[in-house]
């Protein structure tokens, strides 16, 4: 009888050892067992290290230990023996299954809490309640350094998956490392090319400039435009009729003062859309200031025609008649009696005085524009009505 119940006990034990993976029923797996049972993770660790020591083929066991070190939060402990097991000899499609669940399981639980302590942290939405309790002042710091480390756990977990880098940029711009988002974000790009990705790119490095130019510091600045201008020049090549992206490598050529280098882009997107305003203005404007006075009008006249209350272009199209008038009549001064005759000049400073007419028809209570007109008249030689409009001006200001 006594023989029957030690057997039992027996294939109890070796029952129990099968089902939870181990090879072997040694000490040290027996004792892992345990301990895992009474949620011991330190001894359970420390078992399982003895025993994959003794036997370093054992996938079930690196298993094992990597879902303990889990338990533990020790990630890149995790990892490396989840390495390990899906390296060893014999390991079962079941172990890898099981790895594959561990990780995904960590990998949307970090990214998961991550996010919620971002929204924690972000300002209510206009017109809406706060969504929880107010975050004391001395947590917020503690909290996104908790947010940038679970970012960087789910980047441990899946590294090529982008939404970690792009929540990792996100967190870091929240504490100020624009630097660290910049990498991460590059990392992002490295992994997945996308217009997404690009673009948080050339925002954190536009970031980065806006800080440099607070701190006058025009070096760094011009460095971190260039950076934004290469990031978007990526974007484009992967989504060269995004007209967004266009838009915004005309704002940064043009903040840079590379006006030369804008102009093609400019170009280009009133090949695509003739209509559009802010294109032909914006091409005017580039041409005003690199002094090609004469091209610029064509361009501020199509932004007219579409939009003939525009006010910008407007007031340059008649500053650039104005400017042009003006060189007119100095190239006739100190000439020879017949050239001083030539009053072809007169013609831009009446061409000036019809946009004027046009702002002040606009907004008749703008004195400024008032006395642009009247200069126009008095350079056309039209008196009579250079006077009235400096009148008009001059009772607007007494207002």
């Amino acid at each position: 009888m006594k023989h029957y119940v030690v057997g039992g006990m027996l294939f109890g034990i070796m029952a129990i050892l099968t089902f939870n993976g181990f090879q072997c029923g040694s000490a040290e797996s027996t004792s892992a067992k345990l301990y895992i049972s009474r949620q011991d993770w330190p001894g359970a660790e420390k078992a399982l290290l003895k025993e994959v020591a003794n036997n370093p083929n054992n996938p079930e066991a690196w298993f094992l230990l990597g879902d303990v070190r889990r338990n533990m939060s020790n990630y890149p402990g995790m990892m490396e023996a989840f390495d390990k097991a899906a390296a060893a000899p014999g390991v079962t499609p079941e172990i890898l299954s099981n790895i594959e669940k561990d990780k995904l399981n960590v990998w949307g639980t970090s990214i998961k809490t991550g996010v919620s302590i971002s929204q924690r942290l972000a300002p209510p939405e206009a017109g809406k309640p706060p969504a929880g309790a107010p975050v004391p002042a001395d947590s917020v710091p503690i909290l996104r350094q908790q947010a940038v480390d679970h970012y960087k756990t789910a980047i441990l977990i899946e590294p090529d998956s982008v939404i970690g880098y792009h929540n990792l940029a996100i967190a870091y711009t929240q504490t100020g490392n624009l630097d660290g988002a910049v990498t991460a974000l590059q990392q992002a790009a490295q992994k997945k090319p996308s217009v997404e990705t690009y673009s948080y790119l050339a925002d954190a490095y536009l970031r980065k400039a806006d800080e440099a130019e607070k701190a006058k510091d025009t070096v760094v600045a011009n460095s971190n435009y260039s950076g934004a201008l290469a990031a978007m020049g990526q974007a484009r090549r992967l989504d060269p009729a995004n007209d967004q992206l266009l838009n915004t490598m005309i704002d940064l050529y043009t903040k840079l003062g590379r006006a030369e280098e804008a102009k093609p882009f400019i170009r280009e997107g009133i090949a695509k859309d003739p209509t559009n305003k802010v294109y032909q203005y914006n091409l005017g404007v580039l041409l005003m200031q690199t002094d090609s006075l004469q091209e610029s009008l064509p361009y501020f006249d199509a932004a007219i025609k579409s939009d003939p209350a525009f006010e910008s272009a407007l007031i340059n199209a008649a500053s650039v008649h104005m400017k042009l008038g003006d060189k007119m009549r100095k190239a006739t001064q100190g000439s020879d009696s017949k050239k001083s005759d030539d009053k072809a000049y007169v013609e831009h400073f009446k061409s000036a005085a019809g946009y004027y007419e046009k702002l002040v028809e606009m907004k008749p209570d703008e004195a400024n524009y008032w006395e642009y007109l009247a200069s126009a008249y008095a350079n056309a030689g039209m008196v009579s009505k250079a006077k009235t409009a400096i009148d008009k001006a001059d009772s607007l200001k007494k207002k």
